[in-house]
């Protein structure tokens, strides 16, 4: 077993299982979880039962190759014990960082501007192969030599090196490589383990899952989870909709609208600009039509370099244009700029391997 997929309670079941009274199970349950996160613990249980953990209970991490982008992204190969290779990537944010992770090896849904849907599914993650790398990068963030500050978010970003440092649990997004929904047992479990209050603590209106939409999980993950709920969207048009998303063959648009109405709360549409193919002023009209009496808001994510060569971003006054038509029509809306672009880490870029990064490419 490795401590990063199981939670206080998990870990007091199994010193129970093996003699311990609850009073003890307790003692060693939270003297692990806090050690592992990284805090002081405020009682030491006894030797017997500390060494039967030890030799049970890994708290090894996965091997994981830092590549920094000057907008201070950090991009983390990181590299599974049966030698598969995910992708977690640490984004500076104007108050917090985020933490995007990944869930599975690869990806089965096949959207065409997606490095990590060229790969097809290789395997599911394990739930300590999730935590692992929310550790590996918090664990890089307190080594780095600056503090985070608050910072007004109308303000462009100023440089931070040599003044700030991180202080506080990060934001979490099931936004890296894998469709969650598939994944979703160990997703939830991950969860757990990431907002246990004795451990890492984050707060579940930090985390995020985003989903391509699959339907019949939809409802289960509302049922099991309070964490936000992100779809990808990306276009509404049937022709269109099915050239992007293959996931369009299995459910409609319909059907995807249903369940989004069905949530208890409210759900993050993530629309991907293409230009020429989902920027137009029919799109956002398109868009607000869909939104109308949903509980929703918009991040639009103008499209990064990835597998699809032909396909371009629009320019940032179309963006805004864009964005302009959906708040003008009362819908709320974001503009997502890319973060991590230049080593490979933003949105779709994430393809499980080293690669030349896209700026240096012919």
């Amino acid at each position: 077993m490795n401590i990063a997929g199981l939670t206080t309670d998990d870990l007091c079941a199994w010193a129970q299982a093996r003699g311990a009274t609850p009073a003890a199970a307790r003692t060693l349950a939270r003297f692990l979880v806090a050690r592992f996160a990284g805090k002081k613990p405020t009682s030491t249980p006894a030797r017997a039962l500390l060494d039967a953990a030890s030799a049970e209970i890994s708290s090894a991490l996965p091997e994981a190759e830092a590549v920094p982008a000057a907008d201070e992204t950090v991009r983390f190969a990181v590299k599974l014990a049966d030698g598969a290779v995910v992708e977690t990537v640490l984004i500076r944010q104007p108050a917090r960082w985020t933490i995007c992770v990944s869930s599975q090896v690869g990806c089965s849904r096949g959207c065409v501007f997606c490095e990590t849907g060229r790969l097809g599914l290789t395997r599911n993650l394990e739930p300590h192969e999730i935590v692992a790398q929310y550790v590996i990068a918090q664990r890089h963030l307190i080594a780095l030599p600056y503090l985070q500050l608050p910072i007004d978010p109308q303000s462009p970003l100023p440089p931070l090196r040599g003044r700030v440092r991180v202080g506080g649990p990060a934001n979490v997004v099931f936004m890296g490589m894998g469709e969650p929904l598939d994944n979703l047992d160990a997703v939830l479990q991950a969860i757990n383990v990431l907002s246990d209050p004795l451990g890492f603590a984050v707060p579940i209106r930090r985390i995020t899952i985003s989903t391509v939409g699959i339907v019949p999980q939809m409802d289960e993950l509302y049922r099991r989870s309070r964490a936000n709920v992100a779809v990808s969207l990306h276009a509404l048009e049937p022709a269109t909709r099915l050239k992007l998303l293959p996931i369009a063959r299995k459910w409609s648009i319909d059907e995807l609208r249903a369940a989004i109405a069905r949530s208890p709360r409210t759900i993050l549409l993530q629309w991907t600009l293409i230009e020429g193919v989902n920027d137009r002023e029919a799109d956002a009209d398109a868009l607000l039509a869909f939104a109308r009496a949903l509980d929703v808001r918009v991040n639009l994510i103008p499209l990064n370099p990835g597998p699809a060569e032909k396909l371009r971003a629009p320019t940032l006054a179309q963006v805004r244009a864009f964005q302009r038509r959906l708040a003008d029509g009362g819908l709320r809306t974001l503009v997502r700029l890319p973060h991590g672009q230049a080593v490979g880490g933003a949105c779709g870029q994430l393809a499980g391997r080293r690669r030349v990064p896209f700026t240096d490419r012919d």
